[in-house]
């Protein structure tokens, strides 16, 4: 007698939040994806918004709100993880910041790193490497938080909008209501 198949883990992981989207746990829960995604690069996090919003659409700002803090506790967590070792930028780099390209750098960085840092959170993926940078230039990790929780709204707000009302709003094309119609035709021959 042969086993039965398992079924793949994203379908499992898919059917687990199907029946738990509406509990009031999931948010904070889900929140640490992205706290850990400065951590282990390898996590879904875009697809996981845009799925919960799908799955629930009108929970989607509390699923942003979930997210942003997420990211913005990871960004924290690393500032804090850098500071806490003592190492500045300088020793990092091994050089004199007074003189050269270095120093330009630095200054640059002192003096916009927060602004780079908005600008590199408003992409969907995780600032981890400005982040790093920010923490060696010396900015308090709350600020650094404040500055990662208010702009990963933005991307976040995009993606769960998207997640939650995009699919709907596309059937009522023409073109897609038409190829819908054959795609149920030809899985019915």
């Amino acid at each position: 007698m042969a086993k039965a198949r398992r079924q793949p883990l994203a379908i499992r992981l898919s059917q687990w939040a199907a029946r738990h989207v509406e509990r009031s746990w999931l948010p904070p829960v889900v929140a640490g994806f992205p706290a850990a995604d400065f951590f282990v690069p390898v996590m879904p996090n875009q697809l996981l918004l845009a799925g919960l919003s799908a799955l629930a659409p009108h929970r989607w700002p509390v699923f942003v709100l979930a997210f942003s803090s997420g990211t913005a506790f990871g960004g924290l967590a690393v500032a804090y993880a850098v500071q806490s070792i003592g190492i500045g930028h300088h020793e990092l780099l091994g050089a004199d910041e007074a003189t050269g390209a270095v120093a330009e750098m630095i200054g640059h960085l002192r003096h916009h790193g927060l602004w780079y840092l908005a600008a590199i959170a408003l992409l969907p993926w995780t600032p981890r490497l400005t982040v790093v940078a920010c923490a060696l230039a010396g900015f308090h990790p709350f600020t650094i938080f404040i500055t990662l929780f208010g702009t990963r709204l933005v991307p976040s707000t995009v993606l769960a909008v998207f997640g939650g009302y995009g699919p709907r709003l596309a059937m009522r094309s023409p073109l897609l209501q038409r190829l819908s119609i054959r795609l149920r035709q030809s899985l019915n021959r």
